[in-house]
């Protein structure tokens, strides 16, 4: 049976990822569903987690907070997670009896961090209060007189506040001035335009050798050619080559040698990553990541889609569907200095044509929305038993990127 894998960030203050939260999806069925529940979706993301791609490879090291039903915390299934990465997240199903509150006290009290999931505050739920680390709040479906309520309660007990569905940058700066410290959401990657601000002549440089390394009819001698005029770009491929992460018994020293070692493909992707990560000095370090994962899951599924596109231009396609967040610039402006193909643009701009079915699929993946990934994977003939694999691949290669 595939098993499905998600990961949302969890930002601090400074947008630096703290953590990520690992979502679960049964790969028989479109979307966790309501006879698989909570018990099973933790028992096989353990299993997963473990066994499948590696603690490690899901959180980058960071925490990973993971859902915990009533059973599973008072079998004390926690306990078999790792001690330094888990945060046991308490669904808001869970009732505060005295057993389960025992439980959550005995796995603080060995070292676990515990966050209560959708917390709403009342009689019923305030002995949860004794044992939190943290507590999730839902920006969206939580009242902000009842916000502002639980922020004063948490912080006089000292427990971090944790803002979910944060979606803007102005949510994200009202929650902060109540005292939350860590953030769930997506309003990093909105786009915050900044009215006046042309693109540097040195931005538009590294986007155009991105997308001309990424053509179809590119060779290794166009990209050496490219490339090799970069001084900054040649020392950091080379230094992540020559990282541990490769394990390479003879160093390599030329940007001909990396391309020997790794192949023209590889080349392409590290080389576009290291100029986007060159361009991203004033945003969040995760939003290259995302970019990137979005690039490789694109050039991945149709790999094994029975669509004909090129796979380097479906790369280009994902690390590029950020870049109006990244140099706060509207995107047909962004776009308009660089020789992409037509349907790379149609789909980066308007949503539409052949390569948008990508692009959707990869954001759905990102978000765990797995009725809209199952759906946009019909469209792109992409078979069930295939995502698994894509996923897996993709998360793996995204631990060894040099951002």
């Amino acid at each position: 049976m595939d098993t499905h894998i998600a990961r949302q960030p969890i930002f601090d203050t400074r947008t630096q990822v703290y953590g990520y939260e690992l979502l679960f999806r049964n790969g028989r069925h479109n979307a966790m569903p309501e006879e698989m529940d909570g018990d099973m979706a933790t028992s096989q993301l353990l299993s997963s987690s473990f066994f499948t791609i590696g603690i490690d490879t899901l959180t980058n090291g960071k925490y990973a907070f993971i859902n915990f039903t009533e059973k599973l915390i008072n079998d004390g299934i926690p306990s078999l997670f790792p001690l330094k990465q888990t945060v046991i997240e308490v669904l808001e199903t869970v009732p505060a009896t005295p057993k389960v509150v025992r439980a959550l006290a005995e796995a603080r009290a060995r070292g676990y961090t515990v966050a209560l999931d959708d917390f709403v505050l009342d009689a019923a739920s305030s002995p949860f209060l004794d044992v939190a680390d943290i507590i999730k709040v839902d920006l969206l479906d939580t009242p902000p007189e009842k916000v502002e309520a639980l922020a004063r309660s948490a912080r006089q007990r000292g427990i971090t506040l944790l803002a979910e569905k944060v979606e803007s940058r102005e949510v994200f700066a009202w929650a902060a001035g109540l005292g939350f410290s860590l953030f769930q959401g997506y309003f990093f990657c909105r786009p915050e335009v900044i009215s006046g601000k042309e693109i540097p002549a040195s931005s538009l440089t590294l986007l155009r050798l991105v997308a001309e390394i990424n053509r179809s009819d590119v060779d290794v001698e166009a990209v050496e050619r490219l490339v090799v005029t970069d001084v900054a770009i040649v020392f950091k491929l080379l230094s992540h080559l020559n990282s541990a992460w490769y394990g390479l018994k003879h160093p390599a020293s030329s940007l001909r040698e990396a391309l020997r070692m790794l192949g023209l493909d590889e080349v392409r992707r590290l080389v576009g990553l290291i100029a986007m990560g060159n361009l991203a000095s004033d945003v969040p370090e995760e939003l290259l990541r995302v970019s990137a994962v979005r690039g490789r899951i694109c050039e991945l599924a149709v790999g094994h889609s029975s669509l004909r596109t090129d796979p380097a231009e479906l790369f280009t396609l994902g690390i590029f569907s950020l870049i109006d967040t990244i140099l706060h610039r509207p995107m047909k402006e962004v776009l308009s200095h660089l020789p992409l193909s037509p349907a790379t643009v149609a789909a980066l701009t308007s949503g539409t044509g052949p390569q948008a079915p990508f692009l959707r699929f990869a954001r759905a993946f990102e978000q765990g929305q797995w009725t809209e990934m199952a759906r946009e994977a019909r469209t792109i003939n992409l078979a069930e038993h295939h995502i698994g694999k894509i996923i897996t691949d993709t998360l793996t290669w995204n631990q060894s990127l040099p951002v």
